[in-house]
Protein backbone atom coordinates (compact mmCIF):
# COMPACT_ATOMS: atom_id res chain seq x y z
CA UNK A 1 0.00 0.00 0.00
CA UNK A 2 1.34 3.16 -0.65
CA UNK A 3 2.99 4.86 2.14
CA UNK A 4 1.01 7.92 2.09
CA UNK A 5 -2.57 6.08 1.95
CA UNK A 6 -1.47 3.97 4.79
CA UNK A 7 -0.59 6.88 7.02
CA UNK A 8 -3.84 8.32 6.39
CA UNK A 9 -5.24 5.15 7.43
CA UNK A 10 -3.28 5.14 10.52
CA UNK A 11 -4.67 8.58 11.17
CA UNK A 12 -8.43 7.45 10.66
CA UNK A 13 -8.08 4.54 13.07
CA UNK A 14 -6.55 6.58 15.77
CA UNK A 15 -9.60 9.05 15.37
CA UNK A 16 -12.49 6.18 14.66
CA UNK A 17 -12.87 5.33 17.82
CA UNK A 18 -13.40 8.95 19.67
CA UNK A 19 -15.74 9.60 16.50
CA UNK A 20 -17.60 7.05 16.44
CA UNK A 21 -18.56 7.05 20.07
CA UNK A 22 -19.72 11.29 19.55
CA UNK A 23 -21.57 10.22 16.98
CA UNK A 24 -23.84 7.80 18.77
CA UNK A 25 -23.50 10.27 21.91
CA UNK A 26 -24.55 13.02 19.15
CA UNK A 27 -27.59 11.12 17.60
CA UNK A 28 -28.70 9.97 21.23
CA UNK A 29 -28.50 14.17 22.11
CA UNK A 30 -30.58 15.06 19.35
CA UNK A 31 -33.08 12.60 19.95
CA UNK A 32 -33.68 13.57 23.78
CA UNK A 33 -33.66 16.99 22.96
CA UNK A 34 -36.40 16.69 20.90
CA UNK A 35 -38.53 14.14 22.72
CA UNK A 36 -37.84 16.84 25.55
CA UNK A 37 -39.61 19.85 23.45
CA UNK A 38 -42.22 17.41 22.12
CA UNK A 39 -41.20 17.69 18.52
CA UNK A 40 -41.04 14.49 16.59
CA UNK A 41 -37.61 14.32 14.89
CA UNK A 42 -37.18 11.71 11.93
CA UNK A 43 -34.65 9.12 12.02
CA UNK A 44 -32.88 10.18 9.15
CA UNK A 45 -32.23 13.87 10.49
CA UNK A 46 -30.96 12.15 13.86
CA UNK A 47 -28.40 9.94 11.45
CA UNK A 48 -27.38 12.83 9.82
CA UNK A 49 -26.89 14.39 12.94
CA UNK A 50 -24.69 11.91 14.68
CA UNK A 51 -23.21 11.83 11.25
CA UNK A 52 -22.02 15.05 11.26
CA UNK A 53 -20.86 15.14 15.12
CA UNK A 54 -18.75 12.22 14.08
CA UNK A 55 -17.64 14.03 10.88
CA UNK A 56 -16.37 17.03 12.87
CA UNK A 57 -14.86 15.38 15.32
CA UNK A 58 -12.54 12.91 12.76
CA UNK A 59 -11.76 15.80 10.60
CA UNK A 60 -10.92 18.06 14.16
CA UNK A 61 -8.88 14.74 15.04
CA UNK A 62 -7.06 14.74 11.63
CA UNK A 63 -6.56 18.44 11.07
CA UNK A 64 -4.74 19.46 14.62
CA UNK A 65 -2.93 16.38 15.48
CA UNK A 66 0.60 17.94 15.99
CA UNK A 67 1.87 14.96 14.53
CA UNK A 68 -0.57 14.41 11.76
CA UNK A 69 -0.87 15.42 8.29
CA UNK A 70 -0.96 19.40 9.32
CA UNK A 71 2.28 18.75 11.50
CA UNK A 72 4.38 19.53 8.44
CA UNK A 73 5.40 23.33 8.15
CA UNK A 74 4.06 24.00 11.74
CA UNK A 75 3.69 27.40 12.47
CA UNK A 76 3.97 28.49 8.89
CA UNK A 77 1.69 29.65 6.30
CA UNK A 78 1.23 30.08 2.37
CA UNK A 79 -0.81 32.93 0.74
CA UNK A 80 0.36 31.69 -2.54
CA UNK A 81 -3.40 30.56 -3.92
CA UNK A 82 -3.23 27.51 -6.02
CA UNK A 83 0.36 26.61 -5.16
CA UNK A 84 -0.31 23.04 -3.66
CA UNK A 85 -1.80 22.78 -7.66
CA UNK A 86 1.23 23.69 -9.15
CA UNK A 87 3.40 21.70 -7.16
CA UNK A 88 1.37 19.07 -8.07
CA UNK A 89 1.80 19.34 -11.75
CA UNK A 90 5.27 20.01 -11.33
CA UNK A 91 6.22 16.48 -9.21
CA UNK A 92 3.49 14.71 -10.61
CA UNK A 93 3.44 11.89 -7.61
CA UNK A 94 0.74 10.11 -6.07
CA UNK A 95 1.48 11.74 -2.75
CA UNK A 96 1.84 14.90 -3.83
CA UNK A 97 -2.08 15.25 -5.35
CA UNK A 98 -3.31 13.60 -2.63
CA UNK A 99 -2.83 16.71 -0.67
CA UNK A 100 -5.27 18.89 -2.47
CA UNK A 101 -7.81 16.17 -3.26
CA UNK A 102 -8.04 15.00 0.53
CA UNK A 103 -8.28 18.21 1.52
CA UNK A 104 -11.23 18.59 -1.37
CA UNK A 105 -12.72 15.04 -0.02
CA UNK A 106 -12.44 15.97 3.77
CA UNK A 107 -14.94 18.64 3.59
CA UNK A 108 -17.80 17.12 1.14
CA UNK A 109 -19.42 15.70 3.71
CA UNK A 110 -20.57 18.92 5.34
CA UNK A 111 -21.76 20.25 2.23
CA UNK A 112 -23.89 17.04 2.13
CA UNK A 113 -25.41 17.08 5.70
CA UNK A 114 -25.89 20.51 6.14
CA UNK A 115 -29.25 20.94 3.79
CA UNK A 116 -30.19 17.73 5.01
CA UNK A 117 -30.37 18.50 8.54
CA UNK A 118 -31.76 22.40 8.39
CA UNK A 119 -33.24 24.33 5.36
CA UNK A 120 -31.16 27.56 5.47
CA UNK A 121 -28.85 25.73 4.02
CA UNK A 122 -30.18 24.74 0.90
CA UNK A 123 -28.53 27.85 -0.63
CA UNK A 124 -25.64 28.03 -2.17
CA UNK A 125 -24.30 30.66 -0.36
CA UNK A 126 -25.11 29.18 3.36
CA UNK A 127 -23.42 26.42 2.98
CA UNK A 128 -20.31 28.17 1.07
CA UNK A 129 -20.37 30.59 4.12
CA UNK A 130 -20.23 27.16 6.47
CA UNK A 131 -17.21 25.25 4.68
CA UNK A 132 -15.25 28.41 4.80
CA UNK A 133 -16.18 29.86 8.30
CA UNK A 134 -15.11 26.31 9.69
CA UNK A 135 -12.20 25.67 7.39
CA UNK A 136 -11.18 29.47 8.43
CA UNK A 137 -11.12 28.58 11.99
CA UNK A 138 -9.17 25.57 11.66
CA UNK A 139 -5.64 26.79 9.97
CA UNK A 140 -6.63 29.85 12.17
CA UNK A 141 -6.11 27.40 15.28
CA UNK A 142 -3.33 25.38 13.40
CA UNK A 143 -1.03 28.55 13.03
CA UNK A 144 -1.84 29.98 16.14
CA UNK A 145 -1.48 26.36 18.14
CA UNK A 146 1.31 25.71 15.75
CA UNK A 147 -0.15 22.55 14.77
CA UNK A 148 0.24 23.24 10.94
CA UNK A 149 0.35 25.52 8.13
CA UNK A 150 -2.12 27.91 7.22
CA UNK A 151 -2.80 27.67 4.38
CA UNK A 152 -4.96 29.52 1.87
CA UNK A 153 -5.17 26.59 -0.48
CA UNK A 154 -6.54 24.45 2.45
CA UNK A 155 -9.21 27.30 2.17
CA UNK A 156 -9.85 26.67 -1.21
CA UNK A 157 -9.97 23.39 -1.05
CA UNK A 158 -12.01 22.82 1.88
CA UNK A 159 -14.53 25.26 0.54
CA UNK A 160 -14.58 23.37 -3.19
CA UNK A 161 -15.41 19.76 -1.25
CA UNK A 162 -18.07 21.63 1.13
CA UNK A 163 -20.05 22.77 -2.72
CA UNK A 164 -18.90 19.74 -4.34
CA UNK A 165 -21.24 17.93 -1.93
CA UNK A 166 -23.98 20.20 -1.44
CA UNK A 167 -24.22 20.14 -4.85
CA UNK A 168 -24.80 16.48 -5.16
CA UNK A 169 -26.96 16.65 -2.04
CA UNK A 170 -29.21 19.23 -3.54
CA UNK A 171 -28.75 16.82 -7.18
CA UNK A 172 -30.72 14.44 -5.08
CA UNK A 173 -33.51 16.32 -3.11
CA UNK A 174 -34.10 18.08 -6.62
CA UNK A 175 -34.83 14.81 -8.49
CA UNK A 176 -36.57 13.59 -5.42
CA UNK A 177 -38.76 16.44 -5.71
CA UNK A 178 -39.18 15.80 -9.75
CA UNK A 179 -37.22 19.01 -10.57
CA UNK A 180 -34.83 18.24 -13.09
CA UNK A 181 -33.67 21.63 -14.09
CA UNK A 182 -32.26 23.03 -10.86
CA UNK A 183 -30.41 19.39 -10.61
CA UNK A 184 -28.80 19.60 -13.84
CA UNK A 185 -28.04 23.27 -12.46
CA UNK A 186 -26.51 21.96 -8.93
CA UNK A 187 -24.66 18.79 -11.17
CA UNK A 188 -22.18 21.39 -13.47
CA UNK A 189 -19.52 21.94 -10.72
CA UNK A 190 -19.09 18.18 -9.89
CA UNK A 191 -19.39 17.72 -13.42
CA UNK A 192 -16.80 20.31 -14.00
CA UNK A 193 -14.48 19.39 -11.34
CA UNK A 194 -14.21 15.90 -12.47
CA UNK A 195 -13.25 17.22 -16.11
CA UNK A 196 -10.70 19.55 -14.76
CA UNK A 197 -8.86 16.51 -12.82
CA UNK A 198 -9.26 15.07 -15.48
CA UNK A 199 -7.94 16.74 -17.75
CA UNK A 200 -5.07 17.61 -15.38
CA UNK A 201 -4.18 14.29 -15.54
CA UNK A 202 -5.17 13.63 -19.70
CA UNK A 203 -3.12 16.43 -20.52
CA UNK A 204 0.22 15.38 -18.24
CA UNK A 205 0.20 12.15 -20.28
CA UNK A 206 -0.20 13.63 -23.99
CA UNK A 207 2.11 15.91 -23.40
CA UNK A 208 5.76 14.82 -24.79
CA UNK A 209 7.66 15.28 -21.95
CA UNK A 210 7.73 15.72 -18.15
CA UNK A 211 7.57 18.47 -15.40
CA UNK A 212 10.90 19.81 -13.51
CA UNK A 213 9.92 18.53 -9.87
CA UNK A 214 11.05 21.48 -8.47
CA UNK A 215 10.50 24.58 -11.36
CA UNK A 216 8.81 27.42 -9.43
CA UNK A 217 5.37 27.61 -8.51
CA UNK A 218 5.11 30.99 -8.26
CA UNK A 219 6.60 34.44 -8.76
CA UNK A 220 9.23 35.62 -5.68
CA UNK A 221 8.78 38.77 -4.87
CA UNK A 222 12.78 40.45 -5.29
CA UNK A 223 11.60 43.91 -6.49
CA UNK A 224 13.74 45.73 -4.59
CA UNK A 225 16.79 43.55 -4.94
CA UNK A 226 19.43 45.28 -6.89
CA UNK A 227 21.29 43.02 -9.27
CA UNK A 228 24.82 42.87 -10.58
CA UNK A 229 25.82 40.53 -13.31
CA UNK A 230 29.59 39.33 -12.77
CA UNK A 231 29.73 36.65 -15.07
CA UNK A 232 29.59 36.93 -19.36
CA UNK A 233 26.23 34.81 -20.18
CA UNK A 234 26.87 31.75 -22.23
CA UNK A 235 26.67 31.46 -25.99
CA UNK A 236 23.32 29.23 -26.71
CA UNK A 237 21.45 28.65 -30.01
CA UNK A 238 17.87 28.81 -30.79
CA UNK A 239 17.64 25.08 -30.11
CA UNK A 240 18.86 22.84 -27.38
CA UNK A 241 18.61 19.40 -27.29
CA UNK A 242 16.02 17.20 -25.26
CA UNK A 243 17.88 14.08 -24.22
CA UNK A 244 16.11 10.37 -22.77
CA UNK A 245 17.69 7.78 -20.45
CA UNK A 246 13.83 5.53 -20.52
CA UNK A 247 12.06 5.02 -17.18
CA UNK A 248 12.18 1.98 -15.78
CA UNK A 249 8.64 0.38 -14.83
CA UNK A 250 8.67 -2.08 -11.74
CA UNK A 251 9.87 -5.56 -13.01
CA UNK A 252 12.89 -3.60 -14.67
CA UNK A 253 13.66 -2.25 -11.37
CA UNK A 254 13.09 -5.00 -9.46
CA UNK A 255 15.77 -6.62 -11.84
CA UNK A 256 17.97 -3.92 -11.36
CA UNK A 257 17.70 -4.35 -7.40
CA UNK A 258 17.77 -8.04 -7.77
CA UNK A 259 21.17 -7.62 -9.47
CA UNK A 260 22.56 -5.56 -7.46
CA UNK A 261 21.85 -7.39 -4.41
CA UNK A 262 23.56 -10.55 -6.24
CA UNK A 263 26.82 -8.71 -6.82
CA UNK A 264 26.85 -8.18 -3.50
CA UNK A 265 26.19 -11.52 -2.00
CA UNK A 266 22.84 -10.65 -0.46
CA UNK A 267 21.90 -14.41 0.76
CA UNK A 268 19.58 -16.21 -2.16
CA UNK A 269 17.66 -19.69 -2.78
CA UNK A 270 18.38 -21.12 -5.80
CA UNK A 271 14.67 -22.55 -6.92
CA UNK A 272 12.98 -19.40 -7.55
CA UNK A 273 15.79 -16.88 -6.56
CA UNK A 274 14.17 -14.89 -3.24
CA UNK A 275 16.06 -12.34 -2.13
CA UNK A 276 15.88 -11.48 1.44
CA UNK A 277 14.72 -8.08 1.34
CA UNK A 278 11.45 -6.18 1.46
CA UNK A 279 10.26 -4.33 -1.38
CA UNK A 280 8.34 -1.11 -0.84
CA UNK A 281 6.95 0.91 -4.04
CA UNK A 282 6.15 4.87 -2.84
CA UNK A 283 5.14 6.74 -5.90
CA UNK A 284 7.92 6.67 -8.50
CA UNK A 285 10.46 5.10 -6.00
CA UNK A 286 11.06 1.12 -5.01
CA UNK A 287 12.87 0.60 -1.81
CA UNK A 288 14.63 -2.37 -1.34
CA UNK A 289 15.96 -3.68 2.59
CA UNK A 290 16.86 -6.13 4.54
CA UNK A 291 17.04 -3.46 7.86
CA UNK A 292 20.73 -4.82 8.39
CA UNK A 293 23.26 -4.22 5.89
CA UNK A 294 21.43 -3.52 2.74
CA UNK A 295 19.63 -0.62 1.46
CA UNK A 296 18.40 0.07 -2.35
CA UNK A 297 16.23 3.12 -3.21
CA UNK A 298 15.42 3.36 -7.07
CA UNK A 299 13.73 6.12 -8.66
CA UNK A 300 12.13 5.19 -11.99
CA UNK A 301 11.72 8.33 -13.81
CA UNK A 302 15.40 8.88 -13.91
CA UNK A 303 16.94 5.41 -12.62
CA UNK A 304 19.22 7.22 -10.31
CA UNK A 305 19.77 5.03 -6.81
CA UNK A 306 20.94 5.42 -3.29
CA UNK A 307 22.32 2.57 -1.63
CA UNK A 308 23.44 2.36 1.80
CA UNK A 309 25.20 -0.45 3.48
CA UNK A 310 24.27 0.99 6.82
CA UNK A 311 27.61 1.24 8.78
CA UNK A 312 28.50 4.21 9.66
CA UNK A 313 30.93 3.81 12.82
CA UNK A 314 34.09 3.39 10.50
CA UNK A 315 36.44 5.38 10.26
CA UNK A 316 36.44 7.14 6.07
CA UNK A 317 39.43 7.81 3.70
CA UNK A 318 40.29 9.39 0.16
CA UNK A 319 41.00 7.06 -3.05
CA UNK A 320 42.75 8.43 -6.04
CA UNK A 321 39.90 8.25 -9.14
CA UNK A 322 41.32 5.03 -10.45
CA UNK A 323 40.77 3.50 -7.39
CA UNK A 324 37.69 4.16 -6.61
CA UNK A 325 36.35 3.13 -10.34
CA UNK A 326 37.76 -0.08 -9.63
CA UNK A 327 36.17 0.07 -6.66
CA UNK A 328 32.87 0.29 -8.59
CA UNK A 329 32.90 -1.98 -10.77
CA UNK A 330 32.13 -4.64 -8.47
CA UNK A 331 28.60 -2.80 -7.62
CA UNK A 332 28.17 -2.68 -11.57
CA UNK A 333 28.32 1.43 -11.43
CA UNK A 334 30.70 2.77 -13.99
CA UNK A 335 31.61 6.29 -14.23
CA UNK A 336 32.16 7.86 -17.53
CA UNK A 337 35.34 9.37 -19.01
CA UNK A 338 34.25 12.95 -19.34
CA UNK A 339 33.09 13.71 -15.95
CA UNK A 340 35.30 15.29 -13.40
CA UNK A 341 36.48 14.33 -10.00
CA UNK A 342 36.72 15.69 -6.58
CA UNK A 343 37.13 14.72 -2.84
CA UNK A 344 34.35 16.37 -0.43
CA UNK A 345 35.97 15.09 2.42
CA UNK A 346 34.84 12.44 5.10
CA UNK A 347 35.33 9.31 2.80
CA UNK A 348 32.84 11.61 0.05
CA UNK A 349 33.84 11.74 -3.24
CA UNK A 350 32.32 12.51 -6.62
CA UNK A 351 32.16 12.19 -10.00
CA UNK A 352 30.16 14.99 -11.86
CA UNK A 353 28.87 15.78 -15.36
CA UNK A 354 26.70 19.24 -15.90
CA UNK A 355 25.70 18.20 -19.34
CA UNK A 356 28.64 17.07 -21.86
CA UNK A 357 27.35 17.00 -25.18
CA UNK A 358 29.33 14.50 -27.26
CA UNK A 359 27.31 13.92 -30.79
CA UNK A 360 24.13 12.73 -30.02
CA UNK A 361 24.48 11.65 -26.32
CA UNK A 362 24.38 13.63 -23.51
CA UNK A 363 26.23 12.68 -19.56
CA UNK A 364 24.53 14.20 -16.89
CA UNK A 365 24.88 13.66 -13.30
CA UNK A 366 26.51 12.91 -10.16
CA UNK A 367 27.76 9.96 -8.85
CA UNK A 368 28.71 10.25 -5.22
CA UNK A 369 30.55 7.35 -2.73
CA UNK A 370 31.54 7.17 0.25
CA UNK A 371 35.10 4.84 1.20
CA UNK A 372 36.09 3.48 4.80
CA UNK A 373 39.80 3.71 5.60
CA UNK A 374 39.97 0.11 4.67
CA UNK A 375 38.66 1.11 1.20
CA UNK A 376 35.42 -0.15 1.13
CA UNK A 377 32.03 1.51 -0.51
CA UNK A 378 29.80 2.06 2.15
CA UNK A 379 27.46 4.61 0.30
CA UNK A 380 26.51 5.53 -3.06
CA UNK A 381 24.06 8.20 -4.83
CA UNK A 382 24.43 7.99 -8.71
CA UNK A 383 22.23 10.22 -10.28
CA UNK A 384 24.71 10.31 -13.26
CA UNK A 385 23.62 9.07 -16.72
CA UNK A 386 24.21 9.07 -19.96
CA UNK A 387 21.36 9.54 -22.48
CA UNK A 388 20.51 9.65 -26.05
CA UNK A 389 18.71 12.64 -27.70
CA UNK A 390 15.35 12.55 -28.46
CA UNK A 391 14.27 15.86 -30.03
CA UNK A 392 15.75 19.40 -30.69
CA UNK A 393 13.54 21.87 -28.86
CA UNK A 394 13.49 26.01 -28.77
CA UNK A 395 15.29 27.48 -26.08
CA UNK A 396 14.69 30.83 -24.29
CA UNK A 397 17.73 33.48 -24.83
CA UNK A 398 20.30 33.61 -22.23
CA UNK A 399 19.20 36.92 -21.77
CA UNK A 400 15.45 35.84 -21.22
CA UNK A 401 16.55 33.76 -18.94
CA UNK A 402 18.38 36.55 -17.03
CA UNK A 403 15.73 38.53 -16.79
CA UNK A 404 12.79 35.68 -15.26
CA UNK A 405 15.58 34.97 -12.80
CA UNK A 406 15.49 38.32 -11.39
CA UNK A 407 11.27 38.23 -11.57
CA UNK A 408 12.02 35.74 -9.14
CA UNK A 409 10.65 32.90 -11.49
CA UNK A 410 13.46 30.16 -11.02
CA UNK A 411 14.13 27.29 -8.78
CA UNK A 412 14.14 27.62 -4.89
CA UNK A 413 13.00 31.21 -5.49
CA UNK A 414 10.80 30.70 -1.85
CA UNK A 415 14.25 30.80 -0.53
CA UNK A 416 15.59 33.04 -2.16
CA UNK A 417 13.31 35.30 -1.23
CA UNK A 418 13.35 34.71 2.45
CA UNK A 419 16.69 35.21 2.34
CA UNK A 420 16.91 38.28 0.74
CA UNK A 421 14.23 39.57 3.11
CA UNK A 422 15.08 38.12 6.59
CA UNK A 423 19.28 39.29 6.50
CA UNK A 424 17.96 43.07 4.07
CA UNK A 425 20.22 42.05 1.77
CA UNK A 426 19.54 44.44 -0.97
CA UNK A 427 22.18 43.32 -3.65
CA UNK A 428 22.30 40.01 -5.26
CA UNK A 429 25.37 38.97 -7.78
CA UNK A 430 25.07 36.66 -10.17
CA UNK A 431 29.06 34.93 -10.04
CA UNK A 432 28.20 32.53 -13.09
CA UNK A 433 25.73 31.17 -15.67
CA UNK A 434 25.68 27.72 -17.49
CA UNK A 435 23.44 25.66 -19.46
CA UNK A 436 23.00 22.58 -17.69
CA UNK A 437 20.34 19.40 -17.92
CA UNK A 438 18.03 18.25 -15.21
CA UNK A 439 15.69 15.16 -15.25
CA UNK A 440 12.12 15.62 -15.21
CA UNK A 441 9.26 13.29 -14.04
CA UNK A 442 9.25 11.38 -17.63
CA UNK A 443 12.90 10.44 -17.86
CA UNK A 444 13.79 12.88 -20.20
CA UNK A 445 16.66 15.42 -19.08
CA UNK A 446 15.50 19.34 -19.79
CA UNK A 447 17.67 21.85 -20.67
CA UNK A 448 18.10 24.62 -17.96
CA UNK A 449 19.81 27.85 -17.56
CA UNK A 450 21.89 27.34 -13.93
CA UNK A 451 22.74 30.66 -12.02
CA UNK A 452 25.34 30.45 -9.05
CA UNK A 453 24.84 33.14 -6.45
CA UNK A 454 27.85 32.76 -3.66
CA UNK A 455 26.84 36.11 -1.92
CA UNK A 456 24.19 34.80 -0.88
CA UNK A 457 25.13 30.88 -0.22
CA UNK A 458 23.26 29.50 -2.97
CA UNK A 459 25.21 26.69 -4.72
CA UNK A 460 22.74 27.46 -7.72
CA UNK A 461 19.19 27.79 -8.83
CA UNK A 462 18.18 27.56 -12.59
CA UNK A 463 15.45 28.69 -14.92
CA UNK A 464 13.69 26.04 -17.47
CA UNK A 465 14.95 26.69 -20.73
CA UNK A 466 12.80 25.28 -23.11
CA UNK A 467 9.85 28.24 -24.52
Amino acid sequence: MHDFIHTIFYLLKNVAGIAVLVAVLGGAAAVLCFKLRKRPISRGKAAAFALLCGWLTAMLGLTLRRMGIGGIGAGGYNFHLFRAFREAWNRFSLQIWLNPLLNTAMFMPLGVLLPLLWRPFRRWYAALAAGLGLSLAVEVVQYVGALGMADVDDLFCNALGTMVGWCLCMVVLYLMDKKPAPAVACAALPVLAAAVLGGTFAAYCLQPYGNLADAPVYDADLSGAAWTLDCELPSVGETAGVYHLGAYDRAACDAFAYEFARRLGVDTENDPPRYYFDTDYYDGTSIYSNHSDFYLSVELADRSFRYDRYRHDEHYGELSEAELREKLAPFGVEAPDRVTFGYEGDGWHKFEAAGDVKGDALTAGTLRCRVTDAGEITEIENSLAVCELAKQEAVLSPEEAYRRLRQGRCSDNEYLEHWAREYAHDHIRVTSCALEYRADTKGFYQPVYAFSMEDLGFDSVYVPALK
